[in-house]
C-alpha cells in the first residue's frame, strides 16, 4: 500500500502525545516525510495541507518534486493551537498514495507573566504555590505555559498535568530557561471554583551539595525556587482569560520537606496541606515577585523524562537486622515506588540507593562520594499518609536499594526507570551472544544518562555534560536514539556557555571542569554534525556554525606552529596500567595530551569545512581546509617517525587516533595500523587506549584488514575487557575497566566506552550514512572469522532500513532493506551494488 510515513516537523517527528507534538516557533517550519511504496519507485510529487480549527493555514499545491521536504513559511499561525497537517504523494509510476493526517503544536508564546518566590521558605523544602479562578460561562479551550526552577509539577484541581518527571529540561537559567508548553487542558477546568498549582523541587537550580559544595564553586544558574507560568483560557462567546503569575499567587510548604537532587527526598506525611490543591484552601502565605533568572525563554521542545520501565525485585535478603536489601537486576536510574499500609505515627522508613554491595550484603555506597542518594517517608499515621509513595524531584543510579523501618515484600516494591524519552526502532542483534549482551549494555547506560542533558553517570554527586567524554559517545548515539533534539539542545547549552574569545566549557551546563574546555571536547561539532547525517538537521549546524568555528579558532590561538599547547585529560580512562598514578590516575602515560589536542584542532577543521559547505561557504570551505593542511604538517613535523610509521610515542592510542584521522602518509598507513595490531595482540589484548581512541582502534583494526582482532577485544572476558565488567555482575558499562575498592572514579554506569556501539552499527552490520539522514547510505559489512550473522535496522526519517548478513551453506549472505527516497551504496565480499528502495540481496560463496 502506497503511504506516507513518519511525518516531522523542525526534525521531529510526530508521534505519541502533545509533548512530542510540540515545536518552535519561527519564521519557517520544515516538514520532512517518508513513504511506503513499490519497489524501486520514488517521489515525483507531494501536495502539503496545514489547518488550525478548519482555517487554511498553508497549501503547497501539487509541487514536482523527488525531495520529501517542504519549507512552510509559519507567519501568523497561530500559538497553542493544535495545526492539522495532512499530505499525499505520487510516484514516478503515477500511483497516488494514501492521505497521511497528523497535527502539531507551536508551543512559543510572547513570554508576560513574572516571577514569583516563597519568602522564608526552608532550605531545600519543594515549594507549593497556587492560585483560585472563576469560570462561570462554558470553557472552549484552554492552554498552559509553565517553568518551575529547578523541577516543577503542575496540578489543577488536584490532578497532575501530564505524565512526564523532572520538568523543565536543564539549562544555565542565567542563559536559557525553557518552558512546558501545556495544550487542551480544557477538561481540567470545571465550572465554578478553580485552582492552578505547582509544586517545586531543587533540581539544578540549588544544587548544592556534594562535591560542588566542597569545591566552592561558583555555579551561575543557581538560585531561588520560583515559577513563572500562563494560563490561557478561551470561552465559548470568544472571550479569553490570561492568569499570570504574580502576587495574587499564595505560597507555601508540605510533607516533601526536602527535595535535592543528590540527596533525595524526604516526605513527612505530618506536614502535609491537606486540600491545598483544592479550592477553597487558606493556609498560604502571598508569593512574592523576584527577579528572572535571567535567560531567554524558550519553549521545551525537547521530549519529557518519563517512565520508561518498571523492575520488580530479583532478591530480597537481611543481611543485617531491621534492613531489607532489594536487589533489582539491573543497574538503573530512577527512584522507588512503595505500597504502604498500616503505618504508625512518626515511623520513619529510609531507602538508599547504590550500585554495588559489600562483602557482608549490605550496600556498598563509597563511590556515591557525597551524594546521600537518600530518600525518607515519615508517616503521620492517620489519612495524610500515601497508600503509595514515589519521590517526584531526584533520582538515582542503583541496582540495589536498603530498607530500613518497613518491611517490603516482592509485590509491595519496585524499581521505576526515568530517563529523557528518546526511543527509537534502531536496534543490533548478533550471532554473538557477547556483543548481544554488550549491545544490552549499552543501550542501558545510554538511557540511564538521559536526563535533559546527557550525563557522564547517574549516582553520584556529578551527573553533568561533560563533553570530553561524549566526543565519541556522540557517534553512538544516534544509532540507538532519536536525539536529533537532544542534539539540538546540547549545540544551544554549548552556546550559552562560550565566552567571547571562543572559549567553551568543559561541563555544560557549566558547573565544573574547566574554562577553556580540553581541546579534546570536538564533542560540540560532532553533534552538530551526526545530528544532520542521521537526523537530516542542517538548521542546527546553520545557527551554530559560527560559535563551532569560534571554538576552533579559540584552540588556533592556543597553538605555538598550529600544536595546541595544553591538555588536561586527553585520551582519559585507560586500563590503571595506562594512567599516571595507576587505576587511582586517569591521565595516560603512554600518550601525550598536547598529541590528542592537536589532532581534534585538525579534524575540527576538516569537520567545519564539511560544514561550509554544507551551508555552501565554499570559500570558508577552503581556508578551513588550507588550515587544516597547515596542522597536519606540524603534527607529522613534530611527531611521525617514518622509519617505523609510529606516531608521537608509538602507543596503541597514538597510532589509532593518526590512523583515524587519515595524517599518516598514505603509503605508510599500513604500517602503522600493523604495528598497533601487533602492539595489542604481544600484549595479550591488553590495551592502552582511553575513552577515546578504544573505539578508534576498533575501527582501525578493521579498515585495515585485523576484524578478527576487533572482534577478540569485544568479546573477551578477561581484565581489561566488557566481558570482565559483566562476570562481576555489571549490567551496564563501567567508568573504569578495575572492579575497585575506592570512591574515586568508580562509577558503574557510564556511557563513554558504550561509544563501542556505534562500531557494531557501523563495521559489524556495516551502515553508516553519506549525507543528511540517510538520503544516501552505505552498507559494508565487515565479517569476523568468528561470527556466522548480524541484523541491524536503522530508524530513519525515510523509513526503516533493515540489513542482515550470515554465513550459511557455504555462502555469505547479504540483505538490506532500502528506503523509499533513499539510496544505497552495497559491498560486500568485493561485490559492489548501487541500490533504490525495495529489499535487495547478494550471495557469494565464502571461499571468495
Amino acid at each position: 500500500m502506497f503511504k506516507p510515513i513518519k511525518l516531522a516537523v523542525n526534525r521531529k517527528v510526530l508521534k505519541g502525545d502533545a509533548r512530542t507534538r510540540t515545536v518552535e516557533g519561527g519564521k519557517t517550519l520544515i516538514v520532512s516525510w517518508g513513504a511506503e511504496g513499490a519497489e524501486g519507485s520514488f517521489q515525483t510529487e507531494y501536495r502539503l495541507v496545514l489547518k488550525a480549527e478548519g482555517e487554511l493555514l498553508f497549501d503547497s499545491g501539487a509541487v514536482s518534486d523527488k525531495k520529501q521536504m517542504c519549507f512552510v513559511p509559519c507567519f501568523g499561525f497561530p500559538e497553542g493551537k493544535k495545526i492539522e497537517i495532512s499530505l499525499a504523494v505520487k510516484d514516478d509510476f503515477g500511483n497516488e498514495s494514501l492521505e497521511k493526517a497528523e497535527y502539531f503544536y507551536i508551543g512559543s508564546t510572547d513570554w508576560t507573566a513574572g516571577w514569583i518566590v516563597m519568602d522564608g521558605a526552608p532550605d531545600a523544602a519543594t515549594v507549593y504555590f497556587r492560585r483560585e479562578f472563576s469560570v462561570d460561562k462554558p470553557v472552549k479551550s484552554a492552554r498552559m505555559y509553565a517553568a518551575g526552577l529547578g523541577y516543577h509539577e503542575i496540578l489543577i484541581n488536584g490532578e497532575k498535568i501530564g505524565n512526564a518527571y523532572l520538568d523543565p529540561a536543564h539549562t544555565d537559567y542565567s542563559k536559557s530557561v525553557e518552558y512546558v508548553f501545556y495544550p487542551e487542558i480544557e477538561k481540567a477546568i470545571l465550572p465554578g471554583r478553580n485552582v492552578v498549582c505547582a509544586r517545586v523541587g531543587g533540581g539544578w537550580r540549588d544544587n548544592n551539595t556534594g562535591m560542588i559544595k566542597d569545591l566552592n564553586v561558583p555555579v551561575r544558574f543557581f538560585g531561588k525556587r520560583q515559577l513563572s507560568l500562563i494560563l490561557k483560557v478561551e470561552y465559548e462567546d470568544g472571550e479569553t482569560e490570561e492568569i499570570h503569575s504574580d502576587e495574587t499567587w499564595q505560597a507555601g510548604t508540605g510533607a516533601s520537606v526536602r527535595s535535592n537532587l543528590f540527596d533525595g527526598e524526604i516526605y513527612d506525611a505530618n506536614s502535609a496541606q491537606t486540600g491545598w490543591d483544592k479550592a477553597g484552601f487558606d493556609g498560604f502565605q502571598n508569593a512574592r515577585f523576584t527577579d528572572a533568572p535571567g535567560g531567554r525563554m524558550r519553549v521545551m521542545t525537547l521530549a519529557p523524562i518519563r517512565e520508561m520501565g518498571v523492575y520488580k525485585p530479583l532478591s530480597i535478603s537481611h543481611p543485617k537486622k531491621g534492613v531489607s536489601i532489594i536487589d533489582f537486576g539491573q543497574n538503573l536510574s530512577g527512584v522507588v515506588r512503595m505500597k504502604l499500609k498500616d503505618l504508625k505515627k512518626d515511623q520513619k522508613i529510609t531507602l538508599v540507593h547504590a550500585e554495588e554491595l559489600d562483602e557482608d550484603g549490605m550496600l556498598y555506597t563509597l563511590p556515591l562520594r557525597k551524594a546521600k542518594c537518600e530518600d525518607v517517608y515519615i508517616a503521620s499515621g492517620d489519612e495524610r499518609d500515601l497508600s503509595l509513595w514515589q519521590p517526584d524531584f531526584t533520582y538515582h543510579g542503583f541496582r540495589y536499594v536498603s530498607v530500613a523501618g518497613y518491611d517490603p515484600d516482592y509485590d509491595s516494591i519496585e524499581a521505576v526507570l526515568l530517563h529523557t524519552d528518546l526511543e527509537s526502532d534502531s536496534f543490533f542483534v548478533s550471532g554473538s551472544a557477547q556483543l548481544n549482551a554488550l549491545q544490552k549494555q549499552i543501550l542501558m547506560t545510554e538511557r540511564d544518562n538521559m536526563h535533559s542533558i546527557l550525563t557522564d553517570c547517574p549516582q553520584r554527586d556529578e551527573r553533568m555534560g561533560w563533553m570530553n567524554d561524549a566526543t565519541v559517545r556522540f557517534e553512538e548515539t544516534p544509532y540507538n536514539f532519536d536525539c536529533a533534539g537532544m542534539f539540538q539542545k546540547i549545540v544551544r547549552d554549548l552556546m550559552d556557555v562560550q565566552s567571547g574569545d571562543g572559549a567553551i566549557t568543559c561541563t555544560a551546563p557549566f558547573v565544573f571542569g574547566a574554562r577553556p574546555a580540553d581541546p579534546v571536547c570536538s564533542s560540540f561539532l560532532v553533534a552538530g554534525m551526526q545530528s544532520y547525517l542521521h537526523f537530516n538537521d542542517l538548521e542546527t549546524i546553520r545557527e551554530a556554525y559560527p560559535a563551532f568555528c569560534a571554538w576552533e579558532n579559540y584552540l588556533l590561538s592556543k597553538s605555538d606552529d598550529y600544536i595546541v599547547t595544553y591538555s588536561y585529560y586527553g585520551d582519559w580512562a585507560g586500563p590503571g596500567y595506562a594512567c599516571e598514578g595507576g587505576e587511582d590516575g586517569a591521565k595516560s602515560c603512554v600518550t601525550p595530551g598536547e598529541f590528542m589536542s592537536t589532532g581534534y584542532s585538525y579534524f575540527n577543521l576538516k569537520t567545519l569545512a564539511q560544514m561550509a559547505r554544507l551551508l555552501n561557504r565554499e570559500d570558508e570551505a577552503q581556508n578551513h581546509e588550507e588550515t587544516s593542511e597547515k596542522v597536519k604538517a606540524s603534527m607529522l613535523k613534530k611527531w611521525y617517525n617514518a622509519e617505523n610509521a609510529s606516531m608521537a610515542t608509538g602507543s596503541m592510542a597514538c597510532q589509532a587516533f593518526s590512523l583515524w584521522l587519515n595524517i599518516i602518509p598514505e603509503n605508510d598507513a599500513p604500517r602503522a595500523a600493523k604495528k598497533m595490531r601487533d602492539d595489542l595482540v604481544n600484549a595479550n589484548y591488553a590495551f592502552t587506549t582511553g575513552n577515546l581512541c578504544s573505539r578508534y582502534m576498533l575501527d582501525m583494526l578493521s579498515e585495515y584488514g585485523y576484524i578478527n582482532e576487533a572482534y577478540e577485544l569485544l568479546t573477551r572476558e578477561e581484565y581489561p575487557s566488557f566481558g570482565f565488567m559483566r562476570q562481576h555482575e555489571a549490567t551496564t558499562v563501567w567508568e573504569r575497566f578495575e572492579l575497585k575498592k575506592n570512591p574515586g572514579m568508580n562509577s558503574h554506569n557510564h556511557p563513554m566506552y558504550g561509544a563501542a556501539g556505534s562500531f557494531l552499527y557501523k563495521y559489524i552490520a556495516g551502515v553508516y550514512p553519506e549525507n543528511g539522514g540517510y538520503e544516501t547510505f552505505t552498507v559494508k559489512p565487515f565479517m569476523p572469522e568468528k561470527l556466522l550473522s548480524a541484523q541491524a535496522g536503522i530508524d530513519t526519517r525515510y523509513g526503516r532500513i533493515n540489513v542482515r548478513w550470515t554465513k550459511r551453506y557455504g555462502e555469505a549472505h547479504l540483505y538490506v532493506d532500502v528506503p523509499f527516497g533513499t539510496t544505497c551504496h552495497a559491498e560486500f565480499m568485493g561485490e559492489t551494488r548501487t541500490w533504490t528502495h525495495g529489499t535487495h540481496m547478494i550471495h557469494v560463496p565464502l571461499e571468495k
